[in-house]
């Protein structure tokens, strides 16, 4: 994964991410759009034979586009971590009955 920084101003951004799908971009974009500090947020993949979704966010105010994509990046991180936990629990569950 590689990050490029396509344009930057205050309360904007947009980034590639290159190797990663719609499957990345779906979900940064719903974790941005969980902020209330977040205008507006969206993913676009330009072409289908290329792995890098553009990520674009507007902020509310005064707020800071970078620590929203930062906000963002960690919220998917410990969803994912509650579901590796919760998808354990139910195939032990399950293995013992």
């Amino acid at each position: 994964m590689k990050v490029n920084v396509l344009k930057k101003s205050k309360g904007f951004l947009k980034v590639e991410v290159e190797g990663e799908g719609h499957t990345f971009g779906h979900l940064m974009q719903a974790a941005l759009l969980e902020d209330k500090t977040v205008d507006w947020a969206g993913y676009d993949l330009p072409h289908p034979l290329f792995t890098r979704p553009i990520i674009t966010l507007r902020m509310k105010g005064e707020s800071s586009a970078e620590k929203a994509l930062e906000r963002a990046a960690k919220k998917v991180h410990q969803d994912t971590d509650e579901f590796i936990e919760k998808f354990s629990a139910a195939v032990t569950a399950e293995a013992e009955s």
